[in-house]
């Protein structure tokens, strides 16, 4: 794999989107030429290994141009989404880990604290993540599933939380 990886060109920094994700950063940062390795701030006291390479990253950081990182919470409090302005045509992608998980429909989006035990997030912490992607162009979205949405997004994602929001505050629980 980080032959394949060096053939796709110089990593400029590796990003964890959260902690699940943390286990080998720094052996790919040194497998690839001590590519920086980027923890946000509030993801950061899940570290179990700390390397000259870490490198703490806050709200936002841009990795290179036309590539932000995005602290936006929700499934942990330092999950963090990258957008790439230039994807999808010049239209911007956010790959938003499990931050989002697109749903079998690929037209919606879902918000949990844990997806293996199914743990919902609470309306306000939703409409805090969707705040946070609100101002982000985006028009294709790729989860961590192997899942996306290939265009309307944007649209997709506020549709989502406000049908979610209003799930878990009981607005429809006279339909159960």
């Amino acid at each position: 794999m980080v032959g394949r990886a060096r053939e796709l060109g110089e990593v400029r920094a590796i990003a964890a989107s959260h902690p699940h994700m943390f286990g080998v950063q720094v052996e790919w940062s040194r497998a690839l030429g001590g590519a920086p390795v980027l923890v946000s701030e509030a993801g950061a006291g899940w570290l179990q290994r700390h390397d000259e390479a870490i490198r703490r990253s806050s709200d936002r950081y841009e990795v290179v141009p036309g590539l932000t990182l995005r602290q936006v919470g929700g499934h942990f409090p330092g999950s963090s989404v990258a957008l790439w302005e230039k994807g999808a045509g010049g239209t911007g992608v956010p790959p938003v880990s499990d931050t989002m998980h697109v749903n079998p429909d690929r037209a919606t989006v879902t918000f949990l604290r844990s997806y293996p035990n199914r743990i919902p997030l609470s309306a306000a912490v939703v409409r805090r993540v969707t705040r946070a992607v609100a101002g982000l162009p985006f028009d294709r979205l790729y989860d961590n599933f192997g899942r996306s949405i290939e265009s309307g997004a944007s649209t997709a994602v506020n549709r989502s939380a406000d049908r979610y929001c209003a799930w878990v505050q009981g607005d429809f629980d006279h339909l159960t």
